[in-house]
This record gives C-alpha cells, structure tokens and sequence, in this order.
C-alpha cells in the first residue's frame, strides 16, 4: 500500500497525485455502467447526483450501520479532503464515491446497534439497537425489513431521554461543585428530522442505515456519490471472472500472504441465494468447469454449468466480492485513492499483494482514525460524576487531580469493609442455625435485620452504584460513539468542517481531533479536564 506511511494529508495527496488513474475508452464505459447503480441509489434516497467519471475516482466503503460510529463517516471526509486539494493539483474531475456493503451478514453486530457515552448505563454506553429476528441469521443485510414507525419513535426516545438526563445532571453536579453550569438547550430535531427521512424513503433496514449516513454527508456539503455493494459489483463480471480463472495462483497467494494461513482458500465471490441468504462458492474444475454454490442460511446446492465465465454469468447479479477481492475487481473502473479502516488494514494489505501479482491496478490506500476530543453532554457528565463522587466521599483532597482508578478503589475498600462485617453476620447465622438453641430462629431474625440495618446506613448500594459509576467513567469518556454524539453536540456539518481544518493543517493522522461544541459547555469542559488526571483522557 503506498499510502500506509504518509503522515498527514500534504503527504497523502502528493503520494496520491502521483498514482492517478485515468480512464481509457474501456474503464469509461465500465464506469458509464457503474453510474446507472450510483443513480438507482440516489433515486431511491432522493439526493441530487453530480458525479464527473472523466476524471479520477476516490473511493470508500462500509457496512450499512445503524447511526454509524464516527470512524465510518471519518472516511467520506478524508476522501472529500483528498478530492479538494486533488482538484487544486492536478486539474481535472475528481469523483468522491463511497458504498454501501448491504450484502454482508445481517447478524452482524453494527448492523443493528449504536452505542452513545451514557456512564450511568450498563458498561458505560448506551445501546441503540434495530431489532432483527434470528430467520435473517445468514442472511443479507438488505433481506431485513426496515424498522417500523414504533420502533423509531422508540430509538428516538430513547437518544431524547438521554440527552435530557445527561443535561440535567450536568447542571445539577455543576452547581454542587461550585462549577459554572453550561448555559445550553441541545436540539436533537435535526437528527430526528434524519432518521424521519432514512425510514421515510428506505424499503429495508440496510437502506435505512445507508441513507441516514448518506443525508448526514449530504448535509455536510459534500457531492459524494453513492452505491450498494449488493447491485453495483455485477459490473465487474470480467474483472471476477478473471479472479476465478486464476484462482490457483489467487488462493496460493493468499496463503503465502497469511499470518496464519487456512488450509482452504475461500472462492473469492459470494452467491446471493433466492432466499436471501449467502452461498459459499467452490471452483469445480472436473469434469467440468463450474461453480457450485451452498446457501448458509437454507443450505440449498446450485451448480453453475458451462465454464467459468458462463456460470459466472448465470449466477449474475446475483454475486458479490469478499473483502480481498473487492478492490481488485474495482480496478475495471480505476480507483486512484480508497480510505480504508483500521480495521480493514490487514486483508487490504494482502488485496495488494494479490494484485501486484496478478497485474490488476490496486488504489493508494490510506486510513485516518485519531480520538476526537470534545465535551458532549455524555462526557461532561461522566467526569462530573467522578467530581462528584470525590467530593461526596471526600476522596483525594489537597488539590490532588482527580484520580477515577484511585477513586474507584477507594470505593472499593468501603465496600469490602461493609461486605465483610456482612459477611461475619453471615457466619454468625450459620453458627447459630447449626447449634438449633432455643430462639434460634429469633436470633437469626435479628442478624438478617442488623445486616440490612447495615447496608442502609452505610447506603452499601449507593457505594456500589457509584463505584460502577466511576469504573465506566473512562470507557465512557474515551469511547469511540456513534455519530449521533456528534451531531448532537457539535453539529455534523461543524464537526465535518472541523475535521477537514485539521486536516487541512496537516495534523499527523494519529494525533487527537479537538473540537468544538461552539456552546458554553467547551468552558467548562476545559476546566474539568483540568481537575482531572490525563489518563481519563487517553
């Protein structure tokens, strides 16, 4: 990969400048192709298309999540960085591309969840989840129906709650600590207005997730072109066909390319069974060449008869590219530049090998996924909590910073010192139910009593919930969420702007993002962040 090494973004573009592809007369009839499954997407999603294929492509790519992760959207920004300075360099159309992998397994865990910084939830997050039946097991993602208007108005709930509770006790821990409370009302209508209209335009839950990604780039700026993986792959029927035919030396290097090779190599395509669920194929070359396909989900056995190129074509569209084949296959339509993830930089490690040595043209491929570091409403009020915490139990004075691992074993002595006088009542009872003397159960009576009187007084279950509380602290504050988070507290268009200042700053790509809410609440996240150790930061 030749863009693994460069550092930042004057790196990246001179590196991708000078790998440009351009198109002859065939690669533009493939892209003319390709654009008929661009616009079948922009159709159904109702976003203006402005798309120039003369030039070069860049391009990225995920899985249709739910409220995707700040990461995925990451990807269409630095491919819009990358196009903007192209576009100044080298002076000729540059398209922005970005697809969809519905064809992928709908039991897929991001498919169906999101998770916001919540530290008074279970692990510190909190979960937003579709709901998919356990019949789509093995099957793909655009098979599942989308969410109905219930389900919706309950995620919508469920993130309105949330920001609500996590305001209010930001306020209210503010003041107990002396602290200036932000002045702010967060308004979640505009991500409503999103999920309104992914649900309103979508037929499936991949299309759900795929057009509330693509509104959010659309409200960005941004004239990113869209496509699904589960339509658009068909194009490259010449590209696959000559994977298959050389699969010998495909499957050999893909060993040699193995930290810890299989013993079988994987067909490098998938077929998509009539029941929506995905076939594993084998390359049976004898007697005959074919293909022979085995749905996972129904287990149905198709052949494909006739040679290779012929049962490709009968198994059309019906096919889609593992995760080492796919941008070899997108050579037929010159990929110049892919913005991969983290990840993703194994197996796209090994998709350049393969393609090196297979004489098919392979993107400069490049990732950026630094830690954003803001004060949202879920990480103001995690650090708020462990202030809070600290004062109440009157933890690590004399102007120490604030300790959350130090504070959460504190709390943890307090505990075990409750726990254990309960414990020796608890082996008092056992003593006493042993002997059977006379009002022994009396006696016990009165330990069961004296135990809860002990809990109560000593609040033994506020301990424990402030305990967990602090535990979380940190995943809550360091975690990667869903985007979500930032549109709620920063703004998308903000936070894609910010994003594309530092980029355009030449931050190295591993350096923390600051941003900004441009609210009150960047003060006082500033001052808490002061109060506390680095390493809650980290």
């Amino acid at each position: 990969m030749k863009g693994d090494q460069c550092t930042n973004l004057q790196e990246l573009t001179r590196v991708v400048a000078g790998h440009a592809i351009y198109p002859d007369d065939k690669m533009l009839d493939k892209r003319k192709a390709f654009a008929e499954h661009v616009a079948a997407f922009h159709n159904d999603a109702q976003i203006p298309l402005r798309a120039d294929y003369e030039g070069i492509v860049l391009m990225s790519a995920h899985q249709p999540n739910l409220f995707p992760y700040s990461g995925v959207v990451r990807k269409a920004v630095l491919v819009h960085a990358v196009a903007e300075q192209l576009r100044n360099v080298i002076g000729c159309p540059v398209a922005e591309l970005f697809c969809f992998a519905d064809q992928d397994f709908a039991e897929e865990r991001w498919f169906r969840e999101a998770q916001l910084p919540s530290v008074r939830s279970r692990n510190g997050t909190l979960s937003l989840r579709l709901s998919v039946a356990p019949t789509y097991n093995n099957k793909i993602m655009r098979a599942v129906p989308k969410p109905d208007n219930n389900e919706v108005e309950k995620i919508k709930s469920e993130i309105q709650r949330w920001t609500v509770e996590s305001r209010d006790s930001i306020m209210k821990h503010s003041k107990h600590l002396g602290l200036q409370p932000p002045d702010v009302d967060l308004c979640t209508r505009e991500v409503f207005d999103v999920i309104d209209r992914a649900n309103e335009r979508s037929t499936n839950a991949a299309d759900f997730n795929a057009f509330f990604f693509a509104y959010l780039i659309q409200e960005c700026g941004y004239e990113t072109a869209f496509a699904r993986f589960s339509q658009c792959q068909q194009v490259f029927k010449d590209e696959i066909a000559f994977i298959l035919e050389h699969f010998d030396q495909y499957a050999k290097l893909m060993v040699d390319s193995q930290k810890n090779p299989v013993t079988k190599i994987a067909t490098p395509i998938w077929y998509h069974c009539p029941c929506n669920g995905k076939a594993d194929v084998k390359v049976v070359r004898s007697p005959d060449h074919k293909l022979v396909a085995t749905c996972r989900a129904c287990n149905t056995t198709v052949e494909f008869k006739g040679g290779m190129r012929q049962a490709l074509e009968q198994m059309l569209p019906n096919v889609s590219l593992r995760a080492e084949s796919m941008l070899i296959a997108f050579s037929g339509i010159g990929i110049t530049f892919y913005v991969g993830g983290k990840g993703g930089a194994e197996y796209l490690s090994r998709a350049s090998r393969i393609a090196e040595e297979l004489g098919m043209q392979f993107p400069v491929v490049s990732t950026w996924r630094p830690r954003d570091i803001y004060g949202g409403v879920g990480q103001l009020d995690a650090i708020l909590e462990v202030l809070r915490v600290r004062s109440e139990y009157d933890l690590m004075r004399n102007d120490v910073a604030c300790d959350a691992a130090i504070i959460g074993n504190e709390l943890d002595l307090i505990l075990a010192d409750i726990d254990g006088a309960i414990s020796a009542l608890d082996n008092l009872k056992r003593a006493i139910a042993t002997r059977k003397a006379a009002g022994f159960k009396e006696q016990i009576a009165f330990i069961v009593n004296t135990q809860n009187d002990l809990k109560t007084r000593f609040e033994r279950n506020k301990i424990a919930r402030d305990s967990s509380i602090v535990t979380h602290t940190k995943k809550t504050v360091g975690m990667i969420p869903s985007i979500i988070d930032h549109a709620i507290n920063v703004g998308m268009r903000s936070t894609a702007s910010q994003w594309s200042t530092a980029l355009e700053e030449n931050i190295h790509f591993d350096e923390d993002v600051p941003l900004k809410t441009d609210t009150s609440m960047d003060a006082l996240f500033d001052t808490i962040k002061q109060l506390c150790t680095s390493d809650l930061f980290e």
